[in-house]
Order: structure tokens, then C-alpha cells, then sequence
């Protein structure tokens, strides 16, 4: 009894057990201390000491964690919410204590700025002053020059100053030295400048006026403002004598008529009363005043004056001018597709900026104005051109103010630019997301999610859509066959079922070119336990025992004949019997395994 009771008290005292986690559990655990070493080796993260991408790696992978957890997912995430505040915390107080340290500096620094500020105020004094002495030796020599030339017949020996008051001889802007010092070239930079300066008189003489006819006309245009101003009101003054004239006018006509049993005094009084109740007149009897009104204008007169000045500018090769003038047209009629193919055709042009991208620009300008969207085919042509020039930018603007037209091109071509340039990957995958969300072509926008990282929202955007069908599922794999996204569709997601079975995936995967990740992800589920793969044949109500056995065949054809043989096993295993050869090629001897019937 003693004994026992010493037994009972020793197992009383032992620890327990830890908890032993499961295949999956050292699976995750595994990739992530992976994932932790290959994204600290690729940054550069040191080993010791605080870092701000080890920050970033290890914060990443705690939401991996909180992802795959269940039971403590809350807990999780409030211990990450603390951790991140604290990080927050002291990221805050190192910004500020270099702001303070900055400041402090800056402060401690000034009078030290004031001697420099003084110091180079010094010698730019000097230089002003050597400049003054150089000025007044070139007018000595030109003033010479100039009393040399009156003089005619009599050589004249001109007195310039000496050498040593002359400053520095530079070379003439747009020659070498050697082709200063060459005749030929000189006069040939004389002519140059002799073209320019024509040029110059000839745009200040057409071009330009001076400042002050502008004053002269701004002035002019106040007066007959004024002037007009005046004149509306006494029209309008004008107007309601007119009525009340007209009602009085009517009231003795209609006396006159009448049997004249009462005084025209009495028979107008009414009349009176109602004329001098009126107070003002908006719009009496237009047929009488419309003609005289100049601002009532031809507006398709108006209009075609607009498009012939239009086809002028352009004409002269003065596109500038002729975008300008279809920033202002009205109601938008120069934003068509006729516009467009003639900028689209220019091939030769001033500056660097292309006129095609900027009629682009006035056209989705104008739409704050004119309420109306450019159609599907000019979107796309302004978007082309943006990804052409490298003007991702716009694209940004245009998409977030929707000043676009979305259709499923639109969005390929975002797409692929963001495949061609990396480094703006991921703010095209967003802008293409963002167009086929518009179009409701939600398999290309889960697979922008899904380039761009963002596997958990990809999710709930299919649960939320419930418009995905298999293909659609089979092509999210077929362009983005990561295992990360698989392990997603085949498992369930926030309570939801799987929206993929395994063996479908597997059998896609092995029977198309990204072959190793379905074999790769086959063995996961071969690793994660005794029986899973049973479990995972068993309860997969789509893929066919049939589609299993050519999943086992085309292992044993790639040489995974282990991964063959757990299929053959589970399959062999079955009641109702079911035929399988199998072809052992990998067999030293060539033997071949013969046919299983069982019954």
C-alpha cells in the first residue's frame, strides 16, 4: 500500500505533457521559418539588433499565423494590435527625437549662416565691382570704335585700355574655341544668328503688341459692359411702357366699340390698375424683340465657325493652338473618334510631349463640362497611348475620377503593362481590378488580387460574387499556379466550403504544364498523415475514382511512383473491386505488375 501510495504521489508530480501538434500545425511552422530566412536573406536584414524589415518579415508572418489559426484568432490579433502600437509608439518617438535634434541643430547652426550670408554677400560685391570696371573698359573700346568711324579716310589709332583690365575673354554660346578663332565658322554663326534675329522681328511684329493696346482693350471692353448694362435696362424699362401702353391703347379701342353707356374714365380705370401693377417684364412678345437681340446667336452657324477654325490650326501644323481651341469648343464636338485618327496619324511635332496624349488629356478634361464619358474604343486608344509614353500617372487620375469608359481590353491592357514593368506591378494589378469590377469580369479581377499578394481578399471576393463556376476556378489556376492560392481553394474559407476539390485541382494541374505544383501539392496532402489521402479520395464527391487511377498513372509516368503507389493502395483497397495495370518502368528487370481483380 505504501508502495502505491508513493506511486501515486511520484505520477502526482510529474509535468504533463506538452500539447503535441499536429502534421499540419510543423507544416506551417516549417514554411514559416522558411519564408522568415529566405525574406531576411534577400533584404539584408542583420541577425541581431532592431530592424525595420525584420519588423515588416515577422509582422507578415504573424498574420500568416492568426490566418491559419481558429481557436485563438482573436487573441492573436489583439497581441498583434499591442505589438504593432508599440512599434508604432516608439517609431514615433524616434521621429520626433530627430526632429528635436534637427531643430536644435538648425538653431545652433545660425549664426554661423549669418557669417556666410555676410561673407558671400562680401564677394558678390566684389564680383558687381569687377563687373563695373569690365563694363566701363568694353564702352571705352566702343566709344573709341564708334569716333574712329566718323572720321573717314583719316586712320585714327584707337586707345583701348590694357590687358590686365579686361576680364576673362569667353568663348561665343554655341562654338568651341577653335570655332571662334575660325572665319568660316564665324560667318557661318553670323548667318545663324542673322536668321534668328528675323525670325524674332518677325513673330514680334505678327505675334505680339504691347502691354499696353491690352490695357487700352480691357478698358474698352469695361465701358461697353457698362454701356451694355445700361442699355438692357432701359430696354427693359422700355419693354413694360410698351405693355402697359398696349393694355391702355386696347381698353379705348375696345370702348370705342362699345355702346359708351359709361365715361371712358370709368371704363379704363380697371386698366389703369392692372398697368400700373405691372413691374417688370421678362419675355413679352418675343416675336417683336428676338430679331434685335444680339445675344441671341446662330448656334450651328457658331458651331461650324468653331470646326473650320479647327481645321486651320491644324492645317498649319499648330496643334497647341488647336488643342486649346478644343478645350474650349462647345458641348464637346471635336471629342470624337475623326479628331482623334487625325492627332493619332501626326508623326512629326515640336517638343516632347506627343499632341495624341495631349488632346487625351483635353478630352477627359472636359468632362466636368460636357457630363459625358469618351466610348469604349477612345478609352482605350487614351490609355494605350498613357502606358506608351510611360504616363501611368494619368491612368491613376482617369480611372479614380472615372472619366473612362471601362470594357475588358481596357483592363488587359493595364494588365499586361503591369506584367511588363515590375516595379508598377501591383498599382496595375489595382487599376485593372478596378476596370473589370466596372465590367463584371470578376474571374480577372479575383486574379488581380492574386498577382498582387492579396490571396484572403481574392477569397472573400468570390464568396461575396457566388458567380465563379469551375473554369472559372481551373483558370485562376492556369495563370497564377502558386500553392499558396491552391491550399485557398481547396479548403474552406470563414465557415464556407471549398470552392475546389483536390483531385480536380490535382488532375488539372498534372494534366497541364504546371505539372510539379500539382505533384508537389499531392505529396502535402501524402505528408500531412496516415490516411488523409484516403480521407482525401474518399470525400471527394467530384473527382471519380476513374480520374484518381489516371492521376496514379501519370505519377508513375513522371517517376513519383511513391505517390502512385499511396493512390493504387487506396484505390486497390475499395470494396466493389475495380481493374488496374500498372507498369512498373522504373523495375530494374522490366517486370511488369500484373492485373488486381478483387471482388
Amino acid at each position: 500500500m505504501a508502495a502505491e501510495a508513493l506511486s501515486t504521489a511520484a505520477l502526482g508530480k510529474r509535468q504533463a505533457f506538452p500539447p503535441i501538434p499536429s502534421v499540419a500545425d510543423r507544416n506551417l511552422l516549417c514554411r514559416i521559418r522558411a519564408h522568415i530566412k529566405t525574406e531576411a536573406g534577400e533584404v539584408g536584414c542583420p541577425d541581431q539588433g532592431p530592424n525595420e524589415q525584420r519588423y515588416i518579415i515577422y509582422r507578415h508572418v504573424f498574420d500568416k499565423v492568426i490566418d491559419n489559426a481558429t481557436a485563438y484568432k482573436n487573441i492573436l490579433t489583439s497581441i498583434k494590435k499591442e505589438y504593432e502600437g508599440s512599434i508604432n509608439i516608439l517609431h514615433k518617438g524616434r521621429e520626433d527625437s530627430l526632429f528635436l535634434q534637427r531643430k536644435l541643430t538648425s538653431m545652433a547652426s545660425e549664426p554661423m549662416t549669418l557669417v556666410a550670408y555676410r561673407k558671400r554677400a562680401s564677394q558678390l560685391q566684389n564680383k558687381i565691382d569687377i563687373i563695373k570696371e569690365n563694363t566701363a573698359g568694353l564702352e571705352a573700346r566702343l566709344q573709341a570704335v564708334k569716333n574712329s568711324r566718323k572720321v573717314k579716310g583719316e586712320p585714327t589709332k584707337v586707345t583701348l585700355p590694357p590687358r590686365d583690365e579686361i576680364g576673362d575673354v569667353k568663348c561665343i554660346p554655341g562654338l568651341t574655341f577653335m570655332e571662334s578663332v575660325n572665319v568660316d565658322d564665324l560667318c557661318k554663326h553670323l548667318g545663324e544668328l542673322k536668321k534668328i534675329l528675323n525670325d524674332l522681328s518677325f513673330a514680334k511684329e505678327t505675334k505680339y503688341v504691347p502691354a499696353q493696346i491690352k490695357t487700352d482693350i480691357c478698358q474698352d471692353i469695361y465701358q461697353q459692359m457698362q454701356q451694355w448694362d445700361e442699355l438692357v435696362t432701359l430696354n427693359k424699362q422700355l419693354k413694360l411702357r410698351y405693355k402697359r401702353l398696349k393694355l391702355v391703347a386696347d381698353a379705348v379701342t375696345a370702348w370705342g366699340y362699345s355702346e359708351k353707356s359709361v365715361s371712358l374714365t370709368k371704363f379704363i380705370l380697371p386698366t389703369l390698375t392692372e398697368a400700373n401693377s405691372l413691374k417688370e417684364v421678362d419675355s413679352l412678345w418675343p416675336e417683336l424683340f428676338d430679331d434685335d437681340d444680339p445675344s441671341k446667336i446662330n448656334e450651328s452657324a457658331y458651331i461650324l465657325e468653331y470646326v473650320e477654325r479647327f481645321n486651320k490650326l491644324f492645317e498649319d501644323k499648330k496643334y497647341k493652338a488647336a488643342i486649346m481651341h478644343i478645350a474650349n469648343c462647345p458641348r464637346g464636338i471635336l471629342n470624337n473618334l475623326e479628331v482623334m485618327e487625325r492627332f493619332k496619324a501626326i508623326t512629326e511635332y515640336e517638343g516632347n510631349i506627343s499632341p495624341l496624349l495631349q488632346f487625351f488629356e483635353v478630352v477627359m478634361s472636359s468632362f466636368s463640362t460636357i457630363k459625358r464619358s469618351p466610348d469604349a474604343r477612345m478609352s482605350l486608344e487614351a490609355v494605350e497611348c498613357a502606358l506608351k509614353l510611360s504616363r501611368l500617372d494619368l491612368i491613376i487620375h482617369w480611372v479614380v475620377q472615372q472619366r473612362l469608359t471601362c470594357s475588358e481590353t481596357l483592363g488587359e491592357a493595364i494588365y499586361n503593362y503591369g506584367d511588363f514593368e515590375l516595379r508598377s506591378k501591383d498599382t496595375c494589378m489595382v487599376l485593372a481590378q478596378i476596370v473589370y469590377n466596372k465590367c463584371d469580369v470578376y474571374k480577372k479581377a479575383a486574379l488581380c488580387m492574386c498577382k498582387s499578394g492579396q490571396l484572403s481578399r481574392a477569397m472573400a471576393y468570390i464568396h461575396e460574387t457566388k458567380k465563379f463556376s469551375l473554369d472559372d476556378y481551373l483558370f485562376l489556376l492556369s495563370k497564377c499556379p502558386s500553392t499558396e492560392l491552391i491550399q485557398c481553394l481547396t479548403h474552406g474559407w470563414n465557415g464556407n466550403p471549398a470552392v475546389l476539390s483536390t483531385g480536380t485541382a490535382i488532375l488539372w494541374l498534372i494534366s497541364n504544364d504546371p505539372k510539379e505544383v500539382g505533384f508537389h501539392l499531392l505529396k502535402e496532402v501524402c505528408d500531412s498523415g496516415q490516411g488523409a489521402l484516403e480521407q482525401v479520395i474518399l470525400n471527394d464527391i467530384y473527382c471519380t475514382l476513374d480520374d484518381w487511377q489516371e492521376i496514379a498513372d501519370t505519377c508513375k509516368t513522371h517517376n513519383h511512383n511513391a505517390l502512385a503507389d499511396s493512390i493504387f493502395t487506396v484505390l486497390t483497397s475499395q470494396e466493389g473491386g475495380t481493374v488496374i495495370m500498372i507498369t512498373a518502368d522504373d523495375d530494374n528487370d522490366g517486370a511488369r505488375l500484373t492485373e488486381h481483380v478483387l471482388l
